[in-house]
């Protein structure tokens, strides 16, 4: 969310313009911290004296900050996480992804597809990504790949979460850094 307070040094509004990371100006010489575990602050004070400058005071408590999420597992945007992680009960060894067949009888034809589920707005809803039974190893992987991908995005993301990104698996490699395109070949 963008910032526009006018209490933020102009110097740092930069740092500050996607997330005020438990941020708060209460004085001239320092920046507070803030960040709640059940009902105790881990957060502290950053002297603009002690850390040199205001950026560097604000840095160092993002940079806090940012370690006291990993250490607590919250999420982006820093809120706790409402979705922990419990033993995968499915058939890939991945919570949330699991893979089936089906035959089409019209066409006489059996598919595989590895299936992604998520709940929005408290109702469960799956992705399958489909694959002919007789597709090769790799594009059996890319498909597994590319499910899990999509489970995990959406447990990172929460709310924010959009499916429609991964509309263009069969063209790219949604896992992959920077996500790759792929071979042209590799359907055939």
């Amino acid at each position: 969310m963008p910032v526009s307070a006018n209490h933020i040094p102009n110097e740092v509004r930069d740092l500050l313009s996607e997330s005020r990371y438990g941020i708060s100006f209460p004085c001239s010489t320092g920046c507070q911290m803030r960040f709640m575990e059940k009902g105790e602050n881990h957060g502290g004070f950053y002297s603009y004296r002690q850390w040199g400058s205001v950026r560097r005071a604000v840095e160092a408590a993002i940079s806090r900050n940012l370690q006291l999420r990993a250490l607590f597992g919250r999420n982006k945007s820093g809120r706790p996480r409402i979705r922990n992680r419990v033993a995968a009960s499915s058939n890939t060894g991945v919570l949330g992804v699991y893979k089936n067949s089906y035959l089409d009888k019209r066409r006489g034809v059996t598919y595989i597809r590895y299936m992604a589920s998520w709940t929005e707005k408290g109702k469960t809803k799956t992705r399958g990504f489909h694959l002919l039974e007789s597709a090769t190893a790799d594009q059996h992987f890319h498909a597994l790949r590319t499910a899990i991908a999509f489970r995990h995005a959406w447990e990172n993301d929460g709310d924010a979460f959009d499916p429609d990104r991964f509309t263009l698996w069969k063209q790219k490699r949604l896992y992959a850094p920077d996500e790759p395109e792929l071979p042209a070949d590799f359907w055939d």
